[in-house]
């Protein structure tokens, strides 16, 4: 979500005077981190990040992210990670998120994750459900698809170890619960979700349990270079736990990763990824095309449907490597391809009307190698899109 901020509706409206990094502190305690990758890491790292940036929109912005990994030998890719992230802007933005990740629960071979959020975005975006939506220039420029929305969600995911081969090959059950709520504000009489409103218009809880299984054998989950990544989830929203909107949802998520040399070594990495939500499903919970992992380039939920499928490439290169003080600068090219489907659409169409975007970025990576920041411009037939965040998009 800490990209969200930079996901600007339209170059010509919102002129960003910039995102820079005021100071970045990196505090090693206990014991130093290694300079390479290759040499196993032990200690704490703790990095604080402050940031300031402006947009025409949403007036002076400022904020801090705060990390600390915790590395200790024997445990892949880290003991544990926590990151902060609050942002504010004097346009009345806000948000705030605590990312919590323990690869040791109470000391058992049980990876456990937690999630909680909260922001007030001004500029969420609704262009109706469907795969053939229209998009105005005037329109957009008008604020007609725009309305706000106030969002809170907590998430649980654990993970436990059912399978692991010599050659690292490893199969995770999946344990899920959360709850989020939602509330749109519409900003106009004339807009999309006042004209056109969605099931889920007046806001409401969506509270979930769910299961699934998780495959990989990368060798690195948040910078990988080979390997293979497969999960497959399903979630369920019942009447019982008190759910205004009974539903169910069910996702594949495809990931692979290899590399080659030409000049020097580029990283192939592949996305497949397929969603069905059923049910009396809110148009928060659909499947959506355009955000800052999914079609980059394409506004903010471009497209709404039941259904999607996706497919992306991205190429991936360090450009610069100061070994000594354990810095790099890369950078990415990216395609990605997909559609939704709504229960009218027939199934021939399923080999047909994909919608496109494409776009480029950098990478640096300061102090600690699984500390990456990146930036991407993504284009679609709409519009371009800027986002700015932490870890590479998939």
């Amino acid at each position: 979500m800490i990209d969200s901020i930079w996901n600007v509706p339209n170059w010509a409206r919102y002129v960003c005077c910039g995102f820079c990094i005021s100071f970045l502190l990196s505090t090693k305690v206990r014991a130093q981190l290694v300079p390479t990758d290759s040499t196993p890491k032990q200690g704490i790292q703790n990095t604080v990040l402050p940031a300031v940036g402006y947009t025409s929109d949403l007036g002076l912005i400022g904020g801090g992210i705060y990390s600390r990994f915790d590395y200790r030998p024997g445990v892949n890719p880290y003991y544990s990670k926590i990151q902060a992230m609050v942002l504010a802007s004097t346009g009345g933005y806000l948000e705030g998120e605590l990312h919590m990740d323990w690869c040791k629960t109470f000391g058992l071979d049980m990876r456990s994750t937690l999630e909680f959020g909260a922001n007030r975005l001004f500029d969420d975006n609704y262009f109706g459900v469907g795969n053939s939506t229209d998009f105005k220039d005037n329109r957009w420029n008008n604020g007609y698809y725009y309305f706000e929305t106030v969002n809170f969600n907590a998430d649980y995911t654990g993970r436990i170890p059912v399978w692991k081969s010599t050659f690292d090959d490893r199969l995770n059950a999946l344990l899920m619960a959360g709850s989020e709520y939602n509330i749109p504000y519409p900003r106009k009489d004339q807009s999309t979700i006042n004209l056109m409103p969605p099931r889920g218009v007046s806001g409401g809880w969506v509270n979930y349990i769910g299961t699934g299984l998780l495959w990989e054998n990368r060798d690195s989950e948040i910078h990988p270079t080979r390997g293979n990544r497969v999960e497959l989830k399903f979630k369920a929203a019942p009447s019982v736990l008190f759910n205004e909107y009974p539903l169910s949802i069910a996702k594949l998520d495809a990931r692979e990763y290899f590399k080659f040399h030409l000049l020097r070594d580029v990283v192939v990495a592949n996305r497949l990824i397929m969603r069905h939500a059923n049910g009396q499903v809110p148009y928060w919970e659909m499947s959506a095309l355009g955000n800052r992992t999914i079609m980059r380039g394409m506004p903010m939920n471009r497209y709404l449907g039941n259904s999607m499928i996706v497919y992306s490439l991205e190429l991936r290169t360090w450009l610069i490597n100061i070994k000594e003080y354990q810095v790099k600068l890369g950078g990415q090219l990216f395609a990605d391809r997909g559609r939704v489907f709504t229960p009218g659409d027939d199934f021939q169409d399923i080999f047909h009307n994909y919608r496109r975007t494409y776009g480029l970025g950098g990478a640096i990576s300061l102090f600690n190698p699984d500390l990456i920041f990146r930036g991407d411009l993504g284009f679609s037939k709409d519009i371009m899109r800027i986002y700015m965040g932490i870890g590479y998009a998939f």
